[in-house]
């Protein structure tokens, strides 16, 4: 039996996750994530696919992020017309993520166009979208030597079709994806709905087993289950973004948002988190609830500035069935985590806009979480150059966005051609991180010892990917060296053999 893995994405790198499994009967993809991150990297999002679309058998999604489902309407409207699963959970987040990532592409494919007509643009158009892929030097500017007409990567009428095809199953059920493949989803804790994806492939009496992390979540974290142990395998595609660090304790991360909060109440200024609309601002609103009933902070004024996170919100509300032990049990006594108490959505651009002139001291989550476009913009041009104000990140900030760029110290911020300084507080809390860091990695990793068709089920071989180069390699050898299994780093475009 050939079976082939064709690394297309988070290859080299974290983002644009795609991975192409092949036999002599059938193709299947897993993941079709957009490429985030510096202008170079996105431009890679309008390169044709490395393979036939209308060839493809099916999609697997392992969850809803932008980098691991951001292209899927670009694959359908290529030609692809095979049936996309995914846990419920991520067919319902992928809708609101695709059609408002469908509204930005169309925006900018017309502000591009407009811009090398020559046609002044009287000002920049404030984002009502939550997208992470476009920076703002690509958003607002066109590369040199670019001359073309833009077009969009797909539209609304693209996710339409989309959604037509999705397919949505539970945790552990066992759907025939194609000929000979049967796929099972575990929960990958990741965010709602994360998927670990585990690939049988079978010719006749022989079966090999293909595992994808996905995005790995950590023990212990709000809200949702930990990542599931996986036994066996014969080949493993394991993320590897935290893979040469490991987060701050849980309990010195709520310390160190204390402390911010806190600091910001004493000086009546803004505490302005960057939030991941999906995921890391539904645990931020869970943490913040349960300080204020524990009288560890102020209940100060929460602004929930993220039109896409309020919908994603509801989603959480409508899938329970997903809850870690803690949530299910603080739900059924009426006390929902999911709600700060006087919470406040903004729902139009006007009304985030608004928050420069609210009473201080305020919290802010908005989106989105790398600085790479949304309402947060606006915002920063408000709060970087106000000293009583805090930068908070809680998430992984990739190489080229601007949230990298405060992270290393950087004195001023460029913002839609204007220079910003930057006189604000930055802090950065890793410890709530939705990605598992290297000690996770490896722990989860160690499980694969069941029985099969080799002693302790080991897979023959582990490909790292979803990592810059720095955290693979040291992740690799972290594997070889501690766990004594065989690490490889594939390349971009690179196809393996597992025979």
């Amino acid at each position: 039996m050939s079976v082939t893995i064709q690394f297309l994405g988070a290859a080299g790198c974290v983002t644009g996750s795609q991975f192409l499994v092949s036999t002599d009967r059938a193709k299947v993809l897993v993941d079709c994530g957009m490429f985030q991150g510096s202008p170079e990297e996105v431009e890679r999002n309008h390169l044709p696919f490395a393979h036939e679309p209308d060839q493809l058998d099916a999609l697997i999604l392992t969850h809803a992020h932008l980098d691991h489902c951001g292209r899927t309407p670009a694959l359908v409207k290529a030609g692809f017309r095979g049936p996309i699963h995914a846990t419920r959970a991520t067919v319902d987040l992928a809708e609101i993520v695709l059609r408002d990532s469908a509204k930005l592409q169309v925006e900018f494919a017309e502000r591009w166009n407009r811009h090398h007509a020559g046609e002044a643009e009287s000002e920049a158009v404030a984002e009502e979208t939550d997208d992470e892929s476009l920076p703002e030097r690509l958003r607002t500017a066109e590369p040199e030597g670019r001359t073309e007409t833009r077009r969009p990567l797909y539209d609304e009428k693209d996710v339409d079709q989309t959604m037509q095809q999705a397919r949505g199953c539970d945790y552990g059920d066992e759907v025939e994806v194609a000929d000979g493949i049967t796929a099972v989803l575990h929960d990958a804790g990741h965010i709602l709905g994360s998927a670990i994806v585990e690939l049988r492939v079978r010719d006749g009496d022989q079966q090999r087993t293909i595992v994808f992390s996905g995005d790995l979540g950590r023990d212990d974290s709000p809200i949702l289950r930990d990542p599931t142990p996986i036994s066996h395998a014969d080949a493993v595609v394991v993320e590897s973004t935290y893979g040469n660090r490991e987060h701050a304790d849980h309990d010195a991360a709520i310390d160190e948002l204390v402390s911010a909060i806190r600091e910001v109440s004493d000086d009546e200024g803004v505490l302005l988190v960057p939030a991941f609309a999906i995921g890391r601002t539904q645990e931020v609103i869970w943490v913040l609830d349960h300080l204020v009933r524990e009288e560890r902070i102020p209940r100060l004024p929460l602004f929930l500035d993220s039109p896409m996170a309020s919908r994603a919100t509801d989603v959480y509300h409508d899938h329970p069935e997903i809850y870690d032990a803690e949530t299910k049990e603080l739900i059924a006594s009426d006390e929902s985590p999911l709600e700060y108490p006087g919470q406040e959505f903004t729902d139009s651009v006007e009304q985030s806009k608004a928050i420069r002139t609210a009473t201080r001291p305020i919290m802010v989550v908005a989106a989105s979480g790398m600085l790479t476009g949304g309402r947060i913009m606006h915002h920063l041009k408000d709060f970087l150059p106000d000293p009583k104000c805090t930068i908070l990140f809680i998430g992984y900030q990739a190489e080229g966005t601007l949230g990298r760029h405060l992270q290393n110290g950087g004195k001023t911020a460029r913002i839609d051609g204007q220079e910003f300084p930057i006189r604000c507080r930055v802090r950065s809390i890793s410890g709530f991180s939705a990605h598992a860091d290297q000690h996770e990695l490896e722990a989860w990793l160690r499980h694969f010892g069941g029985t099969g068709s080799r002693p302790n089920g080991r897979p023959k071989r582990v490909f790292i990917v979803h990592g810059d180069p720095d955290a693979a390699e040291a992740f690799a050898t972290r594997i070889r060296d501690d766990l004594g299994m065989e690490p490889h780093i594939p390349k971009h475009r690179e196809r393996v053999s597992l025979d």
